[in-house]
């Protein structure tokens, strides 16, 4: 009986090493994310549906407290979308019309109602961002903030300083969903999360509180935005989602060896 040769130990090396997926390689080496204007014409489809909201209080101290009310959710839909306040803590789920998936350098454009103070320097309220295949299934970007200091009410924050956090920007704030892989995310690298098939993002308002029991970033450091913001549209403000790659479809079988795959 013949049997297989063995494989030489440095090509089963190589092999393994091949085999396995990328993970725990995200660290904090100065990232910064991309700006966008609404009008960009990259951005090739917009968010069609919210699918769910919950608002947070206008301060996470008083829990019993009225909750940010500023906006009908609806309304944020679209390229022309206006601001909904989430509250402290509170969030909003989207979906798309189609899926949206990974492709070269961001995926993910969010726009928050921010605006410039010159330089790095942008008056907003921040957002961790979360991204599902099914609506059940979430995975946050990685987020990073190297600004542990407090940050007061209407003053503004150093883009420079954050990384996959919706609103650092005073466009609209690029993502990638690569970024999921790099850190080893087990919703994506289990398969419950396909990031070539993204169907829906929730975004979560950042408890900018760094005395208190606030937020924190992927590396466990405190997330600093402006705190305390106790009013009706306190809270991240989402005006829009918007994705720059839609999922890759077959269009044409040209045999029956292989399927030509388009991009669109």
């Amino acid at each position: 009986m013949f049997k297989n040769p063995p494989i030489p130990l440095p090509a089963v090396v190589i092999a393994v090493c091949l085999a396995a997926p990328a993970a725990a390689q995200f660290a904090d080496t100065g990232q910064v994310n991309a700006e966008y204007a609404r009008s960009d014409p990259r951005l090739l489809l917009w968010a069609a549906a919210v699918t769910g909201i919950e608002r947070g209080p206008v301060d996470y101290q008083d829990p019993s407290g009225p909750l940010a009310s500023y906006g009908d959710p609806n309304d944020m839909l679209g390229s022309a979308g206006t601001p909904v306040s989430l509250g402290d803590g509170g969030s909003v789920t989207v979906a798309f019309g189609e899926p949206v998936a990974d492709g070269p350098g961001d995926d993910l454009v969010v726009f928050e109602n921010g605006f410039s103070c010159g330089g790095d320097l942008v008056y907003a309220e921040l957002a961790f961002v979360e991204v599902s295949s099914d609506g059940v299934m979430f995975a946050r970007l990685p987020a990073l903030c190297r600004n542990t200091e407090p940050t007061p009410s209407f003053a503004c924050v150093d883009a420079s300083l954050s990384y996959n956090l919706a609103g650092s920007r005073a466009g609209g704030t690029g993502f990638d969903f690569h970024d999921l892989l790099l850190a080893g995310d087990p919703a994506v690298l289990g398969g419950a999360v396909d990031i070539h098939r993204i169907s829906h993002v929730r975004l979560v308002d950042v408890i900018g509180d760094t005395v208190g029991p606030g937020s924190s970033d992927h590396l466990g450091r405190r997330v600093s935005d402006p705190y305390p913001t106790a009013f009706a549209s306190g809270g991240f403000d989402a005006t829009g989602v918007a994705a720059l790659h839609r999922q890759a479809v077959a269009t044409e079988v040209t045999s029956w060896s292989g399927v030509k795959v388009l991009f669109r």
